[in-house]
């Protein structure tokens, strides 16, 4: 009996220490990013939420329940769609048009046409959300466009650097036109590290404004986390005001419900899209303060003071265990509830501010 004890603790450390040498070979990849701590040291500092080595959240989160975890995960079904989602392959001229148009490429990405200028929120076009495709979520949906297909992109904004919202492939594709890229403070150290030039990335925290050719890109708060290699909190999280001379679009980032939101909508009273996410979240308290369910998404929109939203981050990467429409359904009921605005496209379907659109549940006819 001893003897089968001493090879089992001796198998054991095996694995443990086979695995930490695997992980420690696996994030030298180049896609893992840069280390911020190193790289953003001086930089990181300054943000008044950043402390003790990591960024932290205005409000605290709640103990995650590992129950709780358990029977959300083994109680899952119809997670994946049954069949593809419908596209509408989205058509643009060489210059950007003037009024506010909105394109969903899928999950967090939306591409916006506003007063004149392209703006890229979360861009992520590549098939997997990891570097190791044998672990990765698989996109269940192609963007609507291909990498070569898109125009030119004034101003890419990164809400943080999860490879569902951080994807060096595209980025790296962008840089090459000029694409000026907004982010969170120590994400420009991933960018860094995909050798995109240090003049084209801006980062920022919490409060900071920059102008960009008639647009300001407003760096405002999100409820979250971070980091590339770990959940090491070493960069920050964020939503976005963009604002053109006309109109102004929010994008909600990854975030759970807070005050942060109607804080926003009172600083900026004229928001007149929402894009906010609506899925991927848990039965776990824990969770849902970093990942807001359908009808807190409804409630930031209210707060926000905004006129029309988008809802986003839903049946495109499969990262949690509800059903894949669950999270569009709850959406839509709690939006006729409040009666706010929530318009549906389809994948590359174009919403243009001021038009009237027409909802069509095209995800109910899925077969």
């Amino acid at each position: 009996m001893k003897k089968f004890f001493k090879y089992l603790v001796g198998l054991i450390i095996f694995l443990v220490v086979s695995s930490f040498v695997t992980y420690k070979i696996m994030i030298q990849d180049v896609e893992f990013g840069g280390n911020p701590l190193v790289d953003r040291a001086d930089l990181l500092k300054t943000a008044p939420n950043f402390k003790d080595s990591h960024f932290h959240n205005t409000l605290k989160e709640r103990p995650s329940d590992l129950w709780v975890n358990l029977k959300d995960f083994w109680n899952s079904i119809d997670k994946f769609p049954p069949s593809p989602f419908p596209q509408v392959k989205p058509q643009y001229l060489e210059t950007p048009r003037q009024g506010l148009h909105a394109v969903w490429f899928g999950h967090a990405s939306v591409l916006v046409e506003i007063d004149g200028h392209r703006v890229f929120f979360d861009p992520v076009l590549s098939d997997f959300a990891f570097p190791v495709k044998s672990v990765a979520p698989q996109r269940q949906n192609p963007p609507p466009l291909s990498l070569e297909e898109l125009p030119t992109i004034d101003a890419v904004v990164i809400s943080h650097d999860h490879y569902d919202h951080l994807d060096m492939k595209t980025l790296k594709h962008l840089a090459k036109q000029g694409t000026m890229f907004f982010v969170g403070l120590g994400v420009g150290a991933h960018l860094e590290k995909w050798n995109i030039p240090l003049e084209q990335i801006k980062e920022m925290k919490w409060g900071d404004s920059i102008s960009l050719k008639g647009l300001t890109i407003n760096c405002t708060e999100a409820r979250h986390y971070s980091g590339r290699k770990a959940m090491s909190m070493d960069t920050l999280w964020t939503s976005w005001v963009i604002q053109g001379e006309k109109h102004t679009v929010f994008h909600s980032g990854d975030s759970g419900y807070s005050e942060h939101f109607k804080l926003i909508g009172d600083q900026f009273p004229n928001i007149d899209i929402s894009l906010i996410k609506v899925g991927d979240y848990g039965l776990d308290l824990a969770w849902q303060d970093i990942h807001m369910v359908p009808e807190s998404s409804i409630q930031a929109h209210i707060d926000l003071g905004a006129k029309v939203m988008i809802p986003i981050h839903w049946g495109v990467f499969i990262l949690s265990n509800h059903s894949w429409n669950e999270p569009i359904e709850r959406a839509l009921a709690a939006s006729k509830e409040k009666g706010i605005e929530l318009v549906t496209p389809k994948l590359g379907e174009e919403v243009i501010f001021g038009k009237t659109f027409k909802n069509e549940l095209w995800w109910r006819n899925l077969k």
